[in-house]
């Protein structure tokens, strides 16, 4: 017969013991002991948030203003463009009337005329 070399323990199951102490233990509690603000670090967050505030006040209170005055230079150079225009048109009507072809039909027909012999070339 074939023996097995290994040893035969024996297995007996332990009686289940009742547990006097509970599983789970209270832990005391523990006082957080909080570190309160000093003066100083409460002066500090205070100006600390008021000069950010003035801050973002200014910020857009310049958002504002540029916006008004680039408003303000559109309606200059809008300006400037349309009396340049006028500027234009008057330089070619001021062109028109003096065209000598134009001077000598209202001569003519107020009754004058031009003597040739009475016209003096002049340079320098």
């Amino acid at each position: 017969m074939a023996q097995n070399t290994a040893r035969q323990l024996e297995t007996t199951l332990p009686k289940r013991q009742e547990q006097t102490a509970p599983i789970h233990k209270k832990q005391p509690k523990v006082k957080s002991t909080r570190v309160p603000f000093s003066g100083f670090e409460i002066m500090s967050a205070i100006l600390l948030s008021l000069l950010f505030m003035g801050m973002m006040i200014f910020v857009v209170s310049s958002k504002v203003s540029l916006s008004s005055t680039q408003y303000k230079l559109q309606n200059v150079n809008q300006k400037i463009v349309e009396i340049q225009n006028d500027n234009v048109n008057t330089k070619q009507e001021v062109s028109e009337l003096s065209n000598k072809s134009r001077l000598m039909k209202v001569a003519q027909d107020a009754g004058l005329t031009i003597n040739d012999n009475s016209i003096r070339n002049v340079s320098k």
